[in-house]
């Protein structure tokens, strides 16, 4: 699927997109528009009938494509980003009478934000805090207005010590959410900290100290 980060703004205010099916059998898939909110971190999705995506159903043939748009029937907010999720699902055909097994239905979700008519930016607070023994809580806020699109994590303590091991997939941070990342390490409240990532903006660089409990 191509592009796999689309985005809408007062200058663009369609975007198109292409699936194919690299598989050797047709298949149907399903087009829905979810709003997309972190509260407590926790990835939440309801409908947003002010996204309009088409076509709602299609068929995939073999080897084939479809281009899929996706608009949105409010104009951009003034300040605020706003964040959804395209969920393309597949719609398994009935099984044979002689089926018995396990079905697979793939789905694929890409972020879609509306950008607002003046320029916004994540803005990161990074906290560190022991947890339970054996690990410590890495916590990212966005205070910004735009959200933060961050993978490839690197974190180390103190100067000279051997990287901790932190999950190293893709995150978003949407405004005003937050993030938790559980590392495994015994580390003693005030130890410094040092994390690097990127982002859309490149690599990001801070330091940080392990707070007391």
């Amino acid at each position: 699927m191509s592009p796999i980060n689309p985005t809408l703004s007062s200058h663009h205010p369609v975007s198109a997109l292409t699936v194919r099916n690299t598989g050797a059998t047709p298949t149907v898939i399903q087009l829905d528009a979810m709003v997309w909110s972190q509260p407590d971190g926790v990835d939440t999705y309801t409908p947003a009938p002010d996204i309009l995506a088409t076509p709602p159903i299609f068929t995939l043939p073999a080897g084939g494509t479809q281009v899929i748009r996706v608009g949105s029937r409010l104009p951009p907010d003034a300040k605020a980003e706003r964040s959804y999720r395209l969920f393309l699902s597949e719609i398994p055909p009935p099984p044979k009478a002689d089926f018995n097994g396990l079905r697979m239905a793939l789905r694929i979700s890409l972020p879609l934000f509306v950008q607002p008519t003046t320029p916004v930016a994540p803005q990161l607070e990074w906290r560190a805090t022991p947890s339970d023994k054996g690990h410590i809580r890495i916590e990212a806020t966005n205070r910004g207005l735009g959200h933060a699109r961050l993978s490839a994590f690197k974190l180390s303590a103190g100067t000279n010590s051997e990287p901790l091991h932190i999950p190293a997939e893709t995150v978003y941070v949407l405004p005003g959410a937050s993030h938790v990342w559980m590392v495994e390490a015994s580390v003693a409240s005030g130890t410094p900290l040092h994390l690097s990532a990127q982002s859309d903006a490149g690599e990001l660089q801070t330091d940080l100290v392990v707070a007391g409990k």
